[in-house]
């Protein structure tokens, strides 16, 4: 990416989430719950973004065409005249959870289907983010996610997708924040 303030915006969102999870225990309850919350990383994001000196307008939810079926989650415009179109998703995993056989691949089909609507945006001033999380991740469970399911959202993105850009650790767990400009 190459917007220097979005290293910082990263760098805020990240010290921003490990204070959530210091002060509330609010990781640890999704994680625990299973539970996927995307308005805590739309307003999050959306507060850390709208203070930037560069940011002249932003909505959340803002119409993708003129019908209004289809909202992105989150919309910046900077000075220049750039727009940023961002996805957002939190998905739990059935990672040591039984009974929860398809939370990993429900999450990532909704993950993909964001990166398509975002595709469908054109223009030169068009800048467009998928950010996802998947919580919780553990060391054994790196190999069938990298192997399986990151690798279908990397396709569907056109990017080789590694690792995570945020981690939070949470005991044993590890709350994962993907941000992927497309």
């Amino acid at each position: 990416m190459d917007y220097p303030f979005i290293s910082d915006v990263l760098k805020q969102l990240s010290l921003r989430l490990e204070e959530i999870e210091k002060r509330h225990r609010y990781l640890s309850f999704l994680i625990e719950k299973r539970f996927a919350n995307e308005k805590l990383l739309q307003l999050e994001t959306m507060h850390i973004i709208s203070q930037m000196s560069e940011v002249v307008d932003y909505l959340p939810e803002k119409l993708y065409d003129s019908e209004g079926k289809e909202k992105c989650d989150f919309w910046f415009k900077l000075k220049d005249g750039t727009e940023f179109w961002i996805e957002i998703k939190m998905r739990p995993t059935n990672y040591r959870k039984p009974g929860h056989a398809k939370a990993i691949t429900n999450g990532v089909a909704q993950v993909i289907e964001d990166i398509q609507r975002l595709k469908k945006i054109t223009g030169r001033a068009a800048r467009k983010l998928v950010i996802f999380a998947f919580y919780p991740m553990y060391a054994d469970s790196y190999g069938t996610f990298n192997g399986k399911h990151l690798k279908r959202i990397s396709q569907e993105a056109g990017k080789n997708i590694e690792s995570p850009t945020i981690t939070v650790k949470i005991g044993e767990a590890d709350f994962n924040l993907y941000v992927v400009e497309l």
